[in-house]
């Protein structure tokens, strides 16, 4: 059992680049918690072990999301209201109460069975907040980051970690590395009226959660030689909500992403390791659509393919 404790006092100082006096605003963010956990672990034999865990944990806003500035659009199409956006200053961690149940049997020297259920509870997502105030006399409809949504996570992660024993010459050091998640999520998002008052709320999936995903590792470690060649694939996932309009907002979703990867590294002495890396190297189209819909008909977007050549030393 345990526990600990986490602080933070930020000072901010932010330039609004749009306007050519460049006005300067200031903020400041403190923030405290006392994050208690607690682990209870059992053998079953020497190579069985049963694990239940509770932690809790946070995650600070990013630096962006504090941004004291707030830029206006003014109403250009004569709808009734211009758009405005900014970060909020005031933001607080988004804190999670974590369960875990996990078996694990290591059924022979380097290599591993493992199952694990988990549950988190999680309070004061960061969503973008949308409603109506008054600048200048004018209306405007901005776009905050708010502490404005709670969510649910659970699910179920399956692990296999193998390297077979006493292969024949070069194979000796061939492994796989699999695991597969499912998950169930749900996230409780605010609906406003014209008002921007908080008229209801809406379950739906938490954004960037995919319900399936697995990956599939085949490694190579032989002496002063490692590599891995390494795929992953996730299931289609919520994004984010498009149109600015209070009633109605469309949800995007991103269509089911693959990678494969390349890592390899040799030490040519007991300081220096050289490295090889590859990403992306089926070279994915990565593709957003509406809800609703059986077409790719938001966004296509090409990460690149990328190599990287580098060195280790240490001393």
């Amino acid at each position: 059992i345990g526990a600990r404790y986490s602080g933070s006092s930020t000072d901010m100082t932010f330039f609004d680049l749009a306007t050519a006096s460049h006005p300067r605003s200031t903020a400041d963010s403190s923030t405290s918690a006392l994050l208690p956990s607690a682990v209870v672990r059992f053998h079953f034999t020497d190579d069985l072990i049963a694990r239940l865990a509770y932690t809790e944990t946070l995650r600070r806003p990013d630096f962006g999301q504090l941004n004291a500035n707030i830029i206006y659009n003014e109403d250009l199409t004569n709808v009734g209201y211009g758009t405005a956006s900014g970060g909020n200053p005031d933001l607080d961690p988004v804190e999670s109460k974590n369960i875990d149940l996990s078996l694990e049997w290591y059924f022979a020297p380097g290599s591993s069975l493992y199952g694990t259920l988990f549950k988190r509870d999680i309070d004061g997502i960061v969503i973008d907040f949308r409603r109506q105030i008054m600048h200048d006399a004018k209306k405007y409809i901005i776009s905050q980051p708010l502490n404005a949504s709670n969510g649910e996570l659970e699910g179920l992660e399956l692990g296999l970690i193998y390297f077979p024993e006493n292969l024949p010459g070069y194979l000796d050091g061939f492994g796989v590395q699999f695991s597969y998640t499912a998950l169930d999520s749900s996230q409780d998002i605010p609906s406003a009226n014209e008002q921007g008052e908080i008229t209801s709320w809406v379950t739906r999936d938490m954004f960037g959660v995919s319900d399936t995903s697995y990956s599939a590792v085949l490694a190579y470690e032989k002496e002063d030689f490692s590599t891995r060649l390494s795929y992953v694939w996730r299931d289609d996932f919520l994004n984010n909500y498009e149109a600015a309009a209070f009633a109605n907002p469309l949800g995007v979703y991103r269509k089911a992403e693959t990678s494969l990867d390349l890592q390899v590294s040799y030490d040519v002495t007991e300081n220096l390791t050289l490295t090889f890396d590859g990403t992306n190297l089926t070279n994915e189209v990565y593709q957003t659509y509406y809800q609703n819909s059986t077409l790719f008909n938001s966004n296509s977007a090409l990460y690149s393919r990328t190599f990287a050549l580098g060195a280790r030393y240490s001393f």
